[in-house]
């Protein structure tokens, strides 16, 4: 049939992103006439018609044929016995193709209208349609749009976190009959030597939907998952006990499909018991302070789920109860690291715990480093460096500059005796703590500091002596007189003096002497010192003096605890002198 293709105006396609482009759609009307009072045919719906602002989506049949297929309604009456044909004029949109097909009328509601146009992926096309009784055409449809997507989606991406594929590293974890989540991917193809989706000729329909089957390739009627605009769907599901493959296919909106993926998975009847991995950590020994420490880790029994992570814990002088640090994310073969950047001296302490999963049981392990602190001053003093037995000492503590720590506490530990706690309390402006202690015997003082967060522990020992005591009385005496401010005893020339000494404290099996003075010419001059006598069980001793010869004479008597070399915890001491006189 001789005809050119008819359509007055301009018609215009605002495409994606692109200018709203004015094409002609057919010849001029004056070669083949219109008749405005023949009927104009019918479009069936769905048939590749959609608007100018919104053309629908339609694909190629594989292989394609030389042209396109579109439904019309014709009108069936006659006119002088001509039955009215349907015509259809197809063109490209970018102006580069004209095409018409034409259909004899039926007695049927719709005819299929083949326009020999050649499709191309990716291009936009319009289309309308006109009722011919043999010498004039009607005006024509409404004109339909549609773009043509002939290229088939990738082929789908599936995952799934608890069943690794058959043949890949890692086991189940989970069993027959637990949910489960498979995670679908895919994009929709671009027509060959297109850069990017919407330019002009290089349009995609997108990723509509996946499809999928268990045990077999989705077909007919196949159940369907949406496709997010990322082009990213998922599907939560049971599986059976034994081995199963998922097939999943992706289409997009113009109908085509993409080659199945199958993901073959092995299901347990039920999940062995978890191991009960072991927990290594290796740190340093020691550290420096603000400087990157590196903590490292190995848990046994690998391999581990993805996005796994370990917990981690720091005590130290700050936080004694603890800090949380941030997870350590774990590898999948057990392995973690841990870097820190401490700010408190002393021990760090780095408690690492992992909480378990399916296949494995919680663990934890510690590890302690010494991070180092700076050194201070710490000193220790008495007023004296020996006393009397029971004297008290005054003792003062010094500590030199530290961080936020200013507490010292002062210990005393006398001869054989324990070391016991007499103060403690912050230092003055000064940097001073006193105390006071009475001695018996050497006595060792110690000033301590317990380390601050920058400062370490220091301690410094001082050590004050403490003399015997030695107690002395006379016996065997009659009466008593006072020669000035002394007292003296009186003895009649038959008796005998005695000198009676008790040595605090308790010597036992110690040295005791005595000495004798007589007054004469106007002072004292010594008469006798005895050897050593050894002190009793009871830490006595005595000694006496005949007084035959000795009417008249004013005498005194004193008796020295002399230590030996088993005694280290006294020094040597003289008693007081005692004071008698004879009468006849």
């Amino acid at each position: 049939m001789n005809r050119t293709v008819h359509q007055r105006g301009w018609l215009a396609l605002l495409l994606a992103g692109a200018v709203m482009v004015a094409l002609p759609a057919a010849a001029a009307a004056d070669q083949t006439p219109i008749d405005p009072a023949l009927p104009t045919p019918t479009v069936t719906v769905g048939s590749n018609c959609g608007s100018d602002i919104s053309p629908a989506w339609a694909t190629v049949s594989s292989p394609p044929p030389a042209g396109m297929t579109v439904s019309i309604g014709v009108p069936r009456p006659t006119v002088n016995g001509v039955t009215y044909q349907g015509v259809v004029h197809a063109w490209d949109v970018d102006g580069s193709q004209a095409a018409d097909g034409s259909v004899s009328g039926l007695p049927v509601l719709s005819q299929t209208v083949y326009v020999p146009l050649p499709l191309s992926d990716g291009h936009t096309y319009g289309w309308h349609a006109s009722t011919y009784n043999g010498t004039a055409y009607s005006n024509p449809s409404t004109p339909c749009y549609f773009r043509v997507d002939g290229s088939v989606p990738l082929a789908p991406v599936v995952t799934n976190p608890d069943f690794p594929p058959v043949g890949s590293p890692g086991t189940p974890t989970k069993a027959a009959g637990q949910l489960t989540t498979f995670s679908f991917g895919s994009s929709d193809s671009l027509p060959s030597g297109c850069a990017e989706a919407g330019a002009s000729d290089c349009q995609a329909s997108g990723l509509d939907h996946f499809e999928y089957a268990l045990d077999q390739e989705p077909g007919m009627g196949a159940a369907r998952i949406p496709a997010d605009a990322e082009g990213k769907g998922s599907l939560t599901t049971t599986l059976p006990w034994g081995v199963h493959t998922l097939s999943v296919v992706g289409v997009d909106a113009a109908g085509n499909r993409s080659r199945p993926t199958g993901y073959e998975v092995s299901v347990p009847w039920q999940l062995p018991p978890p191991s009960l991995p072991t927990l290594a950590l290796t740190a340093p020994a020691i550290s420096g302070r603000a400087v990157q420490l590196d903590v490292s880790g190995q848990l046994s029994a690998a391999p581990y789920p993805s996005g796994e992570a370990v917990h981690v814990v720091k005590n130290d002088l700050a936080y004694p109860a603890g800090v949380t640090l941030p997870d350590a994310p774990l590898s999948a073969d057990g392995t973690f690291h841990i870097a820190d950047v401490p700010q408190v001296g002393g021990a760090n302490t780095y408690t690492v715990t992992y909480p378990g999963d399916s296949a494995h049981q919680a663990v934890n392990a510690s590890a302690t480093v010494q991070v180092s602190r700076s050194a201070t001053a710490v000193s220790i003093t008495t007023n004296a460096p020996s006393y009397a037995y029971g004297a008290t000492a005054r003792v003062t503590a010094h500590l030199g500059t530290t961080y936020n720590g200013r507490t010292l506490a002062v210990y005393a530990q006398p001869y054989g005796g324990k070391k016991a706690l007499i103060t403690t309390g912050t230092v003055d402006s000064h940097g001073n703590l006193a105390a006071t202690y009475k001695l018996t015997r050497k006595t060792t003082f110690t000033a301590a500091f317990a380390g601050d967060y920058r400062y370490a522990p220091a301690t410094t020992s001082s050590t004050a002596s403490a003399y015997a005591k030695v107690s002395e009385s006379l016996s065997g005496y009659y009466e008593s007189t006072h020669y000035g401010s002394l007292l003296y005893r009186v003895y009649h020339h038959t008796a005998q003096a005695k000198l009676n000494a008790t040595v605090t404290p308790d010597k036992d099996g110690q040295c005791v002497r005595f000495q004798t003075q007589r007054y004469y010419g106007g002072s004292w001059h010594t008469q006798s010192t005895s050897s050593c006598h050894t002190l009793s069980t009871t830490s006595t001793g005595y000694a006496t003096l005949s007084l035959t010869k000795a009417v008249n004479s004013k005498f005194r008597m004193r008796a020295e605890y002399v230590h030996s070399s088993k005694d280290t915890g006294n020094l040597s001491t003289w008693g007081a002198w005692q004071y008698f006189t004879v009468r006849p």
